[in-house]
């Protein structure tokens, strides 16, 4: 069996992909505890140690809030300059490298969504770390394969999504608002983890694309607002007073794209969305 070194191996994603893949393939995990793949020398010598036949980078960076801060470096070394190095040293050892990026390389203002060609305008240092990171890999390691994904939720309680913010907060308040006026694709990280085993399964064909993975929402889309409306009528919650808000109207240090609908032009494809928030709002409260 070929030999996955999976980094991010404790995160949402990697948690329903080493499900996903196991029995498929040898599973190698890191962590930043194992490897910082900040440090170049630290990771080569972790990759030249382990000798995978491909690295599936799942580690990230993902305070889109506090990636504003001027002084915040975290950002940009592990979004940007990490893929960077693994690129590099995949390249060189000639190991197979994917690594997953963002609906938020994007402007947002092309209000029938992205494909893979359409040329990223990040705007905000989340989006901006990511893009940046793409373009490193791809210069450096031409066979660099790129996954965007976007409002992605899974894992478990623990982890932080939307949809598990969303139950956390209807604990603690009748009445709260959401932002109406953002539109995306939700995704469910089981899909994803299948989506990207796909991939692994016929690597070869995929080498140097970019591809978009999220779940199917007939094209146009949906608000975080009905996104939200969804989860508590799947809950059967009752006494909540869900309020539609504009971004203008919930400031945030972040600007964030109104539009980040991905479109898929691969032969792989994920199912549609709300059949599936189901499931994962049933796993966790049947937990």
């Amino acid at each position: 069996m070929k030999k996955i070194l999976i980094f991010g191996a404790n995160g949402m994603l990697a948690k329903d992909f080493i499900e996903i893949i196991q029995g498929y393939y040898t599973i190698l995990k890191a962590d930043k505890e194992e490897c910082d793949i900040r440090n170049f020398d630290e990771t080569n010598t972790f990759i030249q140690n382990t000798m995978p036949d491909i690295i599936v980078n799942l580690a990230a960076y993902t305070n889109v809030e506090n990636a504003e801060d001027s002084e915040n470096k975290t950002n940009y070394e592990v979004n940007a300059l990490a893929v960077y190095y693994l690129a590099k040293i995949c390249k060189e050892q000639t190991i197979d490298l994917i690594t997953i990026s963002t609906d938020y390389v994007f402007d947002g203002d092309k209000i029938q969504g992205y494909n893979e060609r359409d040329i990223p305008n990040p705007i905000n240092q989340y989006g901006m770390a990511k893009y940046i990171g793409e373009m490193l890999a791809m210069e450096e390691n031409k066979k660099t394969i790129i996954i965007r994904t976007s409002w992605l939720y899974g894992g478990w309680p623990q982890y932080k999504n939307f949809v598990n913010t969303m139950i956390e907060l209807e604990k603690k308040k009748q009445e709260f608002k959401v932002i109406s006026d953002q539109i995306g694709n939700p995704t469910y990280t089981k899909h994803l983890a299948k989506a990207i085993k796909a991939v692994l399964d016929h690597i070869e064909k995929y080498e140097g694309q970019i591809l978009h993975f999220s779940n199917d929402t007939k094209e146009e889309g949906i608000s975080r607002y009905e996104f939200a409306k969804n989860i508590f009528e799947i809950r059967k919650s009752s006494g909540i007073n869900l309020l539609a808000c504009t971004s203008d109207e919930y400031k945030t240090k972040a600007k964030r794209p109104k539009t980040g609908i991905l479109k898929n032009s691969s032969d792989i494809q994920l199912p549609d969305w709300k059949e599936w928030l189901k499931e994962y709002i049933h796993t966790i409260q049947n937990a």
